[in-house]
């Protein structure tokens, strides 16, 4: 059990260097978290999403496209996933959409959040 949190630990350290890269432009770096994110969790739409916006900032909407399926399939309801897809996926790119790294929780989850803890 132990074990466990501390590679959840090391997984959302990743994640969120992984974050502060792509938004600095560090690509290189940024790769380089990502995959150790998904080595830790090869389950993780947060990693997929990520990696689809890596993808996306090089250019490479194809596989970026490929990546935030994945992050969908992982998980239909994780958001990110599903706004950076549709951004990549319209006809004439919507370019007020901003990339969606998943690193903002809205208000809405916090509310469905609450709601849940309360019930149990």
């Amino acid at each position: 059990m132990f074990e466990e949190k501390t590679i959840e630990k090391e997984y959302q350290s990743f994640i969120k260097e992984a974050i502060t890269q792509l938004k600095n432009q560090n690509y290189k770096q940024a790769y380089q978290d990502i995959m150790q994110a998904i080595i830790l969790d090869p389950n993780s739409p947060e990693a997929q999403n990520l990696l689809g916006l890596w993808y996306e900032f090089k250019q490479d909407t194809s596989l970026a496209r490929k990546h935030y399926r994945m992050a969908y399939v992982l998980d239909p309801v994780y958001k990110p996933a599903s706004v950076n897809l549709e951004r990549v996926s319209t006809l004439f790119p919507v370019k007020t959409i901003p990339a969606d790294y998943g690193d903002v929780v809205e208000e809405s989850e916090l509310v469905t959040t609450r709601n849940l803890k309360i019930a149990k």
